[in-house]
């Protein structure tokens, strides 16, 4: 599971977005790599006497000249690229969506741009710093240089990065591409759904587990559930989902425990007591659930199915009505919502180390992506005989790689979509159109359920 799987993939992800942790990690880099170089390149060192740094014969003053010169270069360069990150930033909040903003401080060519610049910067005044007339710094001019090249080259690579991202159909692409990659973690190795999966939940009655913090739910820790569960020798049923809101004191679980033996009156098998277990597990079971104040897109799956949907709605809304941008969106969800129609949902079940169910997860439940990203579109869209009808394609495109189970969910937001079209479309010839593509959608759809059947 992707997102419910390891909570130290998750908080180390959490830890590693935005512009703080990777670009201050690189500029402590910097410093360190300045101190080690003067250390290695001090007289009588052998990094000092080596004879391919004979060409940078320099002298205590020129070394100086250089190195002041890269570290007023770069922190110009840097507030340059701050100053662009967030005109970027800007563009992107007003023209795009602004909820693309955590995506773009999550991009890994800003991170490492800031950071590379500021090592560069830290360096170079550090090093300025250890010159003396009485030492030899050509090994640190000559890493100054490397980095000052290396920072030159890496900001042409950050501006043709950043001239990319503005552009919407771009951006749309990339989003698709992290869903789809997320899409895989989640169902590569993760063994189907299952009809009687859900017979695995105990039906006595459970014990409500809370945690004592509100938040957007980022992560679940399966795994340390599972574990916390075998030692019980009990089961767990997840209430919540990654991208649900809970408030403090919420359930977001439910613990059931083995019915107790005759003449072991609430006591579990293992000897301890009941609601000793049940307290024990809850302490625990704050770790598993990890919150934050905003949605994230590593794990929450329907996050980036949303801001593919709200570039949409974005387009069609009267002050930019912009049927081709709602038109790429669709296309884009239309290949990610593919994937996972052609592969089936992940089991819900997580089972511990002796392969005996512990956990109910519900880590994908397709009738709510479905729901999700066609039922906005198919409402705003359903006075737009253009984006509709392509909606329409894009459906009729989806049942050609869906599972036949999930068919009759295409068939039924066919039928929305048909029907809403008619009510808000006066023009007798686009409702023809509009009608034409419908029934083409829904001949496909029932062509591959009779190649099925």
């Amino acid at each position: 599971m992707l997102y419910s799987d390891n909570g130290l993939t998750a908080r180390l992800s959490r830890l590693t977005r935005g512009f703080l942790f990777i670009p201050l990690s690189l500029a402590i880099s910097g410093a360190a790599l300045a101190i080690a170089t003067n250390m290695m390149g001090a007289p009588g060192k052998f990094l000092s006497e080596l004879p391919y740094l004979g060409f940078l014969d320099i002298d205590a003053e020129g070394a100086r000249a250089v190195l002041s010169t890269v570290a007023g270069a770069m922190m110009s360069v840097i507030s340059l690229v701050y100053s662009l990150t967030l005109v970027v930033f800007t563009l992107a909040a007003g023209n795009i969506a602004p909820r693309l903003l955590e995506t773009f401080a999550n991009n890994r060519v800003n991170q490492v741009t800031i950071g590379l610049l500021g090592a560069t910067f830290l360096y170079s005044l550090i090093c300025l710093y250890q010159v003396h007339e009485d030492t030899s710094a050509r090994l640190a001019v000559a890493i100054a240089i490397l980095l000052s090249a290396t920072s030159v080259f890496w900001l042409i690579y950050f501006v043709n990065d950043v001239a990319g991202r503005i552009m919407v159909d771009n951006e749309i692409g990339r989003i698709q591409k992290s869903l789809r990659r997320a899409i895989d973690k989640v169902l590569s190795d993760e063994p189907r759904e299952s009809a009687d999966d859900e017979k695995a939940i105990p039906k006595t009655k459970g014990r409500p587990l809370t945690i004592d913090r509100s938040g957007y739910i980022t992560a679940i820790d399966a795994r340390s559930l599972a574990r916390h569960a075998a030692a019980c020798d009990g089961f767990v049923e997840v209430l919540v989902k990654p991208g649900h809101f809970v408030i403090a004191d919420q359930p977001v679980a439910r613990l059931y425990l083995p019915e107790p033996e005759e003449g072991e009156r609430n006591r579990n098998p293992r000897g301890r007591d009941a609601e000793e277990l049940s307290e024990a597990f809850c302490r625990n079971l704050r770790s598993a659930f990890i919150t934050d104040y905003a949605r994230a897109p590593d794990g929450d799956l329907q996050f980036a199915v949303h801001l593919s949907v709200e570039i949409a709605l974005r387009a069609l809304s009267p002050g930019v009505n912009d049927s081709y941008t709602a038109i790429s969106a669709i296309d884009h969800l239309s290949a990610s919502l593919s994937q996972i129609l052609r592969r089936g949902a992940p089991s819900s079940l997580v089972l511990d180390e002796k392969k005996t169910p512990r956990v109910w997860l519900e880590t994908l439940h397709l009738e709510d992506v479905l729901a999700a990203a066609l039922n906005p579109l198919r409402q705003n869209a359903c006075g737009n005989v253009l984006v509709t009808i392509r909606l329409l394609n894009a459906i009729a495109r989806m049942s050609l790689v869906t599972r036949p189970e999930y068919r009759p969910l295409l068939q039924q937001h066919l039928a929305n979509i048909v029907s809403d079209s008619r009510r808000k479309i006066d023009s007798r010839i686009d409702r023809q159109a509009v009608a034409r593509a419908g029934h083409a959608a829904r001949k496909a759809v029932s062509n591959r359920s009779a190649e099925d059947t």
